[in-house]
């Protein structure tokens, strides 16, 4: 359904492009035709995460460079916001970190969707920032960890928030956080909510526990 979904959400993207063009004098009619566009690319989100929900298992997991992998997903997150978001944000990664069981593009996925969620809560908790840490709980766990300023979450949200289209935006697809448990899950990961305190200031984090692999020269003995 997803893909039968694209050809018509194409059609109706490039015929509103065209509209737009033969418009531009009418500021009304710019206006409806940015709307337009707006929520055809809502909608092709939402395609996108539902085919990603669909798509089969992976036949192999990669070995994958958990700290080199958190480091270039955020430098390329950073290069997209503005130069104060990039000061909110501060990584901790840990140099002893080694490699994770996980595929690099769908751990990018779940990372981005961590700081996107992450990032967008903490303006409602000014002076807003953002964590990023990355340590291993032991030699088999490697913790990747996403905080944000902000209250605890409601019961009734904390139940319900990695169910498909549960949002508590009015706008958001209530997709991003279940894309997120269910790559995990297809790598023997695990997504968790917590609530913490940072140097006293009440904050949310998402974290997951990444499946650690021996170094290599400990695997040839």
């Amino acid at each position: 359904i997803a893909h039968e979904i694209r050809n018509p959400l194409s059609a109706i993207s490039q015929a509103n492009a065209l509209l737009a063009e033969d418009l531009q004098a009418d500021v009304g009619a710019q206006r409806l035709a940015a709307m337009v566009d707006s929520n055809v690319k809502r909608l092709q989100r939402i395609v996108d995460e539902v085919a990603l929900l669909a798509a089969p298992l992976p036949v192999e997991s990669a070995r994958l460079d958990a700290k080199a992998l958190v480091q270039e997903v955020c430098d390329d997150w950073l290069r997209t916001q503005p130069k104060e978001t990039a000061e909110a944000v501060a990584l901790a990664l840990d140099p002893a970190v080694g490699a994770v069981q996980f595929d690099a593009e769908h751990l990018r996925r779940v990372l981005i969707n961590l700081l996107d969620n992450g990032w967008r809560h903490a303006q409602d908790a000014p002076p807003a920032w953002l964590q990023v840490t990355l340590d291993s709980l032991d030699e088999r766990q490697v913790r990747l960890a996403v905080v944000n300023p902000g209250p605890p979450m409601s019961p009734e949200v904390e139940r319900h928030m990695f169910e498909p289209f549960f949002s508590s935006r009015s706008r958001g697809s209530g997709l991003g956080l279940t894309i997120c448990r269910e790559l995990c899950e297809r790598y023997g990961a695990r997504i968790d909510y917590q609530a913490r305190l940072v140097q006293g200031t009440p904050a949310v984090a998402f974290v997951v526990t990444l499946r650690g692999l021996p170094a290599l020269n400990a695997e040839s003995h």
